[in-house]
């Protein structure tokens, strides 16, 4: 028996596009999301901002997948800058 539920509107929307992507209903792919989770591995999403996150992390890598991207684009600080930089550590700071 079909059964309605309020979701928000950011939460169809993520559910939409990624029911499109996995040629799913939005129902199937908002059940599948319930099933397994999309977090990762600390278990199911719970605010639509973990969900959005997910979605996009997943639309990234098929962009990088498809050619559209490079995956070096993704990371939060430039590769480049990353390589040049040297840690710090404070003076308590011991190797066990």
């Amino acid at each position: 028996m079909a059964k309605n539920v309020r979701i928000s509107d950011e939460l169809y929307a993520l559910a939409q596009l990624e029911a499109r992507l996995q040629d799913r209903s939005i129902a199937q792919q908002l059940e599948h999301w319930a099933k397994r989770g999309i977090a990762g591995m600390g278990g199911a999403a719970e605010t639509a901002a973990e969900v959005a996150a997910a979605v996009t992390r997943r639309l990234d890598a098929l962009d990088v997948v498809a050619g559209q991207r490079r995956a070096e684009d993704l990371h939060f600080v430039p590769r480049d800058l990353a390589l040049a930089s040297r840690p710090v550590f404070p003076p308590t700071y011991r190797k066990s």
